[in-house]
């Protein structure tokens, strides 16, 4: 199980980690750490990017058995510490349009009695 930072700490914006596993799932390479402040698409959000031991994190994944992989452009090996950087800016951004979305949900459902569907 992966410890999420993001949840304890939501405007951290680095971070140290080992590398638990490396795996290549159809020419991508997915790395699994100890913890992790990147975001995983949920609950509306999007993922968070940035880098991860020198290269980039192109996607952030929450599985099924309480890990996040992060799908990376370079190559990092289990046992690895490494340090985590999230473009803040575009963390940021997420953060306030998510919320942003809630506070807009919740007045067309008071005032219209519309219920939000999908955020898209």
């Amino acid at each position: 199980m992966t410890q999420r930072l993001y949840y304890t700490e939501p405007y951290r914006k680095t971070f140290d980690a080992t590398v638990v596993k490396a795996e290549t799932v159809d020419g991508r390479l997915f790395v699994t750490l100890d913890q992790t402040a990147f975001y995983p698409t949920s609950g509306g959000q999007p993922f968070d990017t940035g880098m991860l031991g020198g290269a980039a994190v192109t996607d952030v994944i929450d599985r099924d058995d309480g890990t996040v992989v992060h799908a990376m452009s370079g190559i990092l090996k289990p046992g690895e510490v490494v340090t985590g950087e999230i473009d803040w800016a575009r963390r940021f951004d997420h953060m306030q349009q998510h919320t942003g979305q809630h506070v807009l949900s919740a007045a067309f459902d008071r005032l219209f009695g519309v219920r939000t569907e999908s955020f898209h």
